[in-house]
């Protein structure tokens, strides 16, 4: 057990750079506002979806208390939630446990498979605390208070909610483990985790699709037999999650024998995964992390004419951008799921609920009020704020950073291909978005022209201001390709200022629409913000060129 803590305890301080802020922040005393203006912004943030939490919650606690099963925020709450992490962090159990650069250290160490799994799943479970602070704790806030709960609540919620999230990991890491158990080759394990990112999105958009087509006009009769027998609807709705219903069971019969046995079936099911993993982990773990590290036969290079050709330096380093991008699936995936979740997700209930007319008849009141077609932009914006590829261009290179430092290119050219690289893969991502909506809604060639342009302009800004804050603090020092993208701060302040820029820009649109007509707005509207993208373009090739050379690895 001694040597697990030990690792558990230098594996915690190493992620999360416990030892690096302390000498840096409080001995060193060095960029002191990076802190202030971490606390400030991830404080912000989890305010905004912690209200939107609240309130989402309150709604639904007061349908489940008209409905007769108050109980009903929490089961929802517990599904969405397990379905939430499932999802989204299968990416980071993969990374976590695949791509560290420890791997060879660890294996050369006296300590079982499973010990460094464990280690390893436990990081990717105290992460998920912060997502449940904002999605968890609203629901059982308002029930505890909805329902006048006493300690034994407290207790038994505490207990849930430092537990739930194994029940969502355990089968994202056993799919991972048994996945990677079967790689042969670097390029092969590459290849198995793309595939893992496809299964769980292939099942996010199944489950959306079935949850959509259910039978039209059955609805009413079906509640009205649930609700006759006490319980009945909390059974239908948790019947794809059972564990969702023991421990809604649990906290709404805290103390009672019913409730102890619920949550008596709630932790020896989480036991049982656990114990699967630890399982599977000590039989496949080391065959999937150590496959593709054997050292392959080199191969004579030959300084034929035929191989080498002349080719531009901003080519090149657009070729290097995108090699880097390809071969990384972490980077890759953390991507492109959003140009296919999102369009889809709008899709589906259109399709399966027969809503597609509703939407086309939508298109005589954008023709009387044009200015709501700034919507489509101004969502598109939003999303490419969500995009992880700008506010870590040049942390995902971590320490290969050193060789952009000493290739003969000017720091300003390098910046220069990040920018329109990212600007590119950024647009592209949110285009099916556009493409969409310009089908959906019937909008003309010229209002496509129009929306296209403005979009541009404005993901141009969400790009600078990304590549912006990455260069200001640029993070290279990650143990994982995951911390480079997802558990970047930098990521989370780019969202926070795209939210400030589209307040500020929805603050202009609507001034505009009661002083000026619509083509007068809208011109307006993109020299303003082409103005300000051209701006920061040429402001992020100054700092390049002012602090590339002096980044410390």
């Amino acid at each position: 057990m001694k040597p697990f803590l030990a690792l558990l305890k230098v594996t915690f301080r190493n992620y999360f750079g416990i030892s690096v802020m302390k000498q840096k922040y409080l001995v060193e005393k060095k960029d002191l506002w990076q802190p202030i203006a971490a606390v400030v912004g991830i404080g912000f943030i989890l305010v905004f979806f912690f209200s939107m939490s609240m309130m989402f919650s309150k709604g639904l606690y007061y349908v489940g208390q008209m409905l007769g099963e108050p109980a009903l925020v929490l089961v929802i709450s517990f599904i969405a939630i397990a379905f939430f992490i499932f999802i989204f962090d299968i990416g980071t159990i993969i990374s976590v446990f695949y791509f560290g650069r420890d791997n060879e250290l660890l294996a050369a160490l006296p300590l079982k498979p499973l010990h460094v799994l464990g280690a390893r799943f436990s990081l990717v479970m105290v992460s998920q605390y912060l997502v449940q602070l904002v999605l968890l704790l609203p629901p059982l806030f308002i029930f505890f208070q909805g329902e006048g709960l006493g300690a034994a609540y407290i207790f038994l919620a505490s207990v849930i909610f430092l537990v739930f999230p194994v029940l969502p990991l355990v089968p994202a890491a056993v799919l991972s483990i048994l996945i990677m158990s079967k790689a042969r080759s670097k390029r092969i394990k590459d290849t198995f985790t793309i595939l893992t990112y496809v299964i769980s999105l292939a099942l996010a958009i199944g489950i959306q699709f079935f949850m959509q087509s259910l039978p039209q006009g059955e609805e009413l009769s079906s509640l009205e037999a649930m609700l006759q027998t006490h319980g009945a609807l909390l059974s239908k709705i948790g019947s794809s999650f059972p564990p969702a219903i023991w421990a809604a069971k649990s906290l709404a019969m805290a103390g009672s024998i019913e409730g102890l046995l619920n949550l008596g079936l709630f932790l020896s099911l989480t036991a049982a995964l656990v114990a699967l993993m630890l399982v599977l982990g000590n039989k496949y773990f080391y065959r999937g992390l150590f496959a593709g590290e054997e050292v392959a036969k080199k191969h004579r290079v030959t300084n034929s004419t035929k191989t080498w050709s002349r080719s531009s330096p901003f080519k090149a380093l657009l070729l290097r951008e995108h090699r880097l991008f390809l071969r990384t699936p972490v980077f890759l995936m953390n991507v492109l799921p959003i140009a296919v979740i999102v369009p889809i997700f709008m899709l589906i209930p259109l399709l399966t609920q027969g809503s597609l007319h509703e939407v086309v008849s939508f298109y005589p009141f954008l023709s009387k009020y044009p200015y709501l077609k700034l919507g489509i932009v101004g969502f598109m914006t939003f999303i490419a704020g969500t995009i992880p590829l700008s506010p870590s261009a040049l942390s995902r290179e971590g320490k290969l950073f050193t060789l952009s430092q000493l290739i003969p290119v000017s720091p300003r050219e390098q910046i220069r291909a990040k920018f329109w690289y990212t600007l590119i893969v950024n647009f592209v991502c949110t285009l099916p978005i556009f493409v969409l909506s310009i089908i959906l809604l019937h909008l003309t060639w010229l209002d496509a022209l129009m929306l296209g342009l403005l979009s541009l302009s404005a993901v141009g800004v969400i790009t600078s201001l990304g590549i912006l804050i990455d260069s200001e603090r640029p993070y290279f020092d990650w143990e994982d390709p995951q911390r480079a993208v997802k558990n970047n701060l930098n990521v989370l302040f780019i969202m926070l200022i795209s939210m400030i820029f589209l307040a500020i820009m929805a603050g202009i649109c609507v001034g505009l629409y009661l002083i000026v007509p619509w083509w007068l707005g809208y011109s307006l509207l993109l020299l303003l913000v082409a103005s300000i993208s051209a701006g920061l373009y040429f402001r992020i090739q100054s700092i390049a060129e002012r602090k590339y050379r002096y980044y410390e690895l």
